[in-house]
């Protein structure tokens, strides 16, 4: 499957470069993140799409094999409490929903070397769409 194009704001990419650098050991997750983040078209904060998963956004999503989509919603690592639905960016499931748009999906390599697939659903709330761009 070929990868779908993602879109993030340079505040997002900013954030998760700065995050990365300062890791002392990239964890495949983290590698792949990278390579995201190098591939992504990036806009201004006030210029992402409503549609997309943007970082603290809220998320339907549907994970291959359940038929039921989820709600979650993706953190930096600083944010992550374990509040039910709250998903780390570094969790394989947040760093394969960055970008992503409602309708898109894309399958993302585990740690134990399965592929998961994900799908967007529906992006039910987004930091940029409601202007909150801190």
């Amino acid at each position: 499957m070929t990868k779908p194009s993602i879109i993030l704001s340079e505040q997002d990419l900013r954030r998760l470069e700065t995050m990365l650098e300062h890791q002392s050991k990239l964890t495949p997750t983290m590698e792949h993140l990278e390579d995201e983040l190098a591939r992504a078209q990036i806009v201004a904060p006030k210029d992402v799409p409503v549609n997309v998963v943007s970082m603290n956004a809220k998320v339907l999503v549907t994970i291959a094999p359940a038929i039921e989509p989820t709600e979650i919603t993706l953190v930096y690592p600083h944010d992550f409490r374990g509040d039910k639905g709250q998903v780390n960016i570094l969790a394989p499931v947040g760093a394969a929903i960055l970008g992503l748009a409602e309708g898109q999906e894309i399958e993302w390599p585990q740690p134990d070397g399965h592929t998961m697939k994900v799908k967007i659903e529906k992006v039910l709330y987004q930091p940029e769409r409601e202007g909150d761009y801190l």
